[in-house]
């Protein structure tokens, strides 16, 4: 377990010579409280609690959140538990909730992303806004070290590194209204996204890719165009997961999305009067379970995220995937 977290710790870091943030930049982090440390799969008996949250591993492999909202009502989040990681609070989006962070390794190296980093984030009714993203991020004493606040406005900003077509991608997220919204433009003095070219040495300086090339950003945001139309998931091809199969769902606007199996961070959600439901690909079970349900009731779904198609080094706009499927009882199909 030690040398894999060591493994972890020094491919992060080897990303980082491409990350194209100052020192001082970098220094601005976000305040967390650590709930527990080391908090590991093979503790499948322990649990800890923040508030009224109760969070536990779940056999195999499988962490497990769990709570009340404001009204009573109980509301629960499955995924993936990875190697263990560090539970963390804080109120990220600067509403007055408590939210949650659990980053845990993976046991990749190299190029494999070496973290998980899912969030659950609260909103106005109590209930959380579940988001994973995998990446190259780092963990000290004092937390999360890519959870920032370069702007200095209370909210939680999340710095993310990904490669593609030559180029490392720098992406910035910050935390609104329950949720990660990806940033495009003007931020704290930067541009974003942010690219560096991967060279035989550290490179830190932002460059515009050169003609011919195309890095594909991901966008592992979870927020929802609430005006955008409703629509009906109305089959799904499950595949298996656990040995990197892409579930396929078609959607009433004729599009077939994929979820990708291979980094399992989507995320489904059945939102009722009485429950809010949700679970990642890293919980498989549960997630075919939503989805079933999802189709069976014919319950209206808004989408939101989708990342490139890491398998493919040509851009395509006929590739479509999802990072989130938000099925809400409440909502009417068109």
């Amino acid at each position: 377990m030690i040398l894999v977290l060591w493994v972890a710790r020094d491919a992060s870091g080897y990303m980082k010579s491409y990350l194209p943030l100052d020192e001082r930049e970098l220094s601005l982090r976000f305040p967390v409280h650590i709930a527990r440390r080391e908090f590991v799969p093979w503790d499948a008996q322990e649990s800890i609690r923040i508030g009224s949250i109760r969070v536990r591993f779940l056999e195999p492999n499988k962490i497990h959140f769990s709570g009340t909202d404001l009204a009573g009502k109980t509301w629960t989040v499955t995924g993936g538990g990875c190697m263990g990681g560090t539970v963390y609070s804080a109120d990220l989006d600067h509403n007055g909730k408590t939210d949650i962070t659990y980053a845990s390794f993976t046991g990749g190296n190299g190029l494999a992303p070496p973290m998980h980093v899912l969030t659950l984030m609260f909103d106005s009714t109590g209930r959380p806004v579940l988001s994973e993203m995998d990446g190259y991020f780092e963990t000290d004493a004092r937390g999360l070290k890519d959870l920032l606040d370069l702007d200095g406005d209370g909210r939680a900003e999340l710095l993310r590194q990904s490669f593609d077509d030559g180029y490392w991608i720098t992406s910035l997220y910050e935390a609104r209204e329950a949720g990660w919204h990806i940033i495009h433009g003007q931020h704290a003095g930067r541009q974003y996204p942010m690219y560096t070219r991967f060279t035989s040495r550290a490179n830190r300086v932002p460059t515009t890719p050169a003609p011919g090339r195309h890095p594909v950003e991901d966008n592992l945001s979870n927020h929802l165009d609430m005006g955008s139309p409703a629509l009906q998931l109305e089959s799904m091809q499950w595949a298996n997961v656990q040995q990197s199969g892409d579930p396929i769902l078609h959607f009433s606007n004729g599009r077939d999305c994929v979820e990708m199996g291979w980094y399992s961070t989507a995320a489904v959600v059945i939102d009722t009067p009485e429950r809010r439901t949700a679970a990642t690909l890293g919980a498989p079970e549960e997630a075919k379970r939503l989805l079933d349900t999802i189709v069976r009731n014919r319950i209206a779904v808004r989408i939101a995220g989708s990342g490139r198609n890491r398998a493919d080094p040509k851009p395509s706009t006929a590739w479509c995937s999802v990072e989130m499927v938000w099925g809400a009882s409440n909502t009417k199909l068109p």
